[in-house]
């Protein structure tokens, strides 16, 4: 009788363990894909360090229609380059410098696609 009740004490505990995982479960990988970006200046062709990337997720119910929800990504280093993680959805990337000596940029890009994507920023006049 006492290697039935530790069969059932077995067979309970598995179904806990079981029971936990499948509520709980492990976190989802939110962001899972990374897209480095290269920034440099057309003139000199130097990289920009300290270049503002926005970003913005495209709202699928109207592929026209770009969301609200713009956040800071990151900023370049000192050899222009900033890695970004996403998800795995195409989004708008805003490029600003914190001098505002060059004209903004935006892009839309799948980043899935590019490992590295090089901007150019154009000097305001």
């Amino acid at each position: 009788m006492k290697w039935v009740r530790k069969i059932l004490k077995g067979v309970s505990l598995t179904a806990a363990m079981f029971v936990f995982q499948a509520c709980y479960g492990p976190m989802e990988d939110y962001y899972d894909t990374k897209v480095t970006f290269h920034v440099v200046a057309e003139d000199t062709g130097e990289p920009l360090q300290d270049v503002r990337i926005w970003a913005q997720e495209l709202n699928y119910s109207d592929s026209a229609d770009i969301g609200n929800q713009r956040h800071i990504a990151e900023y370049t280093d000192g050899n222009g380059f900033a890695t970004v993680w996403t998800y795995d959805e195409i989004i708008r990337y805003s490029f600003e410098d914190k001098d505002s000596l060059y004209v903004p940029v935006d892009t839309i890009i799948n980043p899935a696609k590019y490992d590295t994507v090089e901007i150019v920023l154009h000097k305001l006049d």
